[in-house]
């Protein structure tokens, strides 16, 4: 049920989220097609549950240790 898309039709996407991180999932960032798990401090990771956000770490396998997280930069109007 977990994945890189939010099953549970009745959550919102940080509901969905919140949820399979309590349930053991890591949290993850998903970027086109492909699912990095998220490595570092689960109480700054849920701030973005669900939502897009800017990821800065290092790459392990498939892991992500994250340095820093923070909210994605809307795409500058023209």
């Amino acid at each position: 049920m977990c994945g890189a898309k939010h099953m549970a039709k009745d959550k919102t996407a940080a509901e969905c989220t919140r949820e399979c991180a309590k349930a053991g999932s890591d949290y993850a960032l998903v970027v086109g097609g492909k699912v990095y798990p998220l490595k570092g401090d689960k109480t700054e990771l849920d701030k973005y549950a669900g939502q897009r956000a800017t990821v800065t770490g290092t790459l392990d396998g498939d892991n992500v240790n994250v340095q820093s997280i923070t909210s994605a930069k809307k795409a500058s109007q023209k």
